[in-house]
């Protein structure tokens, strides 16, 4: 006699079949958070350069937009993957 009175269980896992699951996704997801966490750099090293020395040139000012802006592309990149 089984504990569970003849109930079956099962661990199913069924994906929306418009939206299967790829490589491509998992490459695309993996790419996406990588490029988040480029944002955050930027971002960072933007506050950082900003509030540093006094004396800066105009480098100093542009880096850390410029890794915001990579960081951007590879997280749509990441997004247009999925």
């Amino acid at each position: 006699m089984s504990t569970l009175g003849h109930m079956a269980l099962a661990a199913v896992f069924t994906p929306n079949p418009d939206h299967p699951l790829t490589w491509t996704g998992l490459f695309g997801f993996l790419i996406l958070i990588f490029g988040v966490g480029i944002v955050v750099l930027g971002v960072g090293l933007s506050v950082v350069l900003v509030r540093g020395v006094e004396d800066r040139k105009w480098g100093d000012y542009v880096i850390g937009p410029v890794i915001l802006v990579i960081g951007l592309a590879v997280s749509y990149g990441g997004v247009r993957l999925l």
